[in-house]
């Protein structure tokens, strides 16, 4: 599975023409990313695949030296259990 970063969005295409992804902005000044939802398709749900979106942005996060400000749900819990010194306070 390619996992792709662009502008503000971290996302999956699938060969049915869905698309998973992860939808974030960035403040720059404090070094923050602000994430605004994870969505997976129905049809795709319990493969693991927002956990995949979620470790690319922390990835990312982590080589540009932000901190994650969850608004999402499971994105606050990936965090909590995968990667806590991301939390932004």
């Amino acid at each position: 599975m390619e996992v792709f970063l662009e502008d503000g969005k971290v996302f999956v295409k699938f060969e049915n023409g869905e698309e998973a992804f992860l939808t974030f902005g960035i403040d720059r000044e404090r070094k923050v990313i602000v994430v605004s939802t994870t969505y997976v398709p129905e049809s795709q749900r319990g493969k693991g695949i927002a956990k995949v979106l979620n470790r690319k942005l922390a990835d990312f996060a982590k080589e540009k030296g932000y901190k994650i400000y969850p608004l999402c749900s499971y994105t606050e819990k990936f965090l909590k259990r995968e990667s806590p010194e991301l939390l932004a306070r």
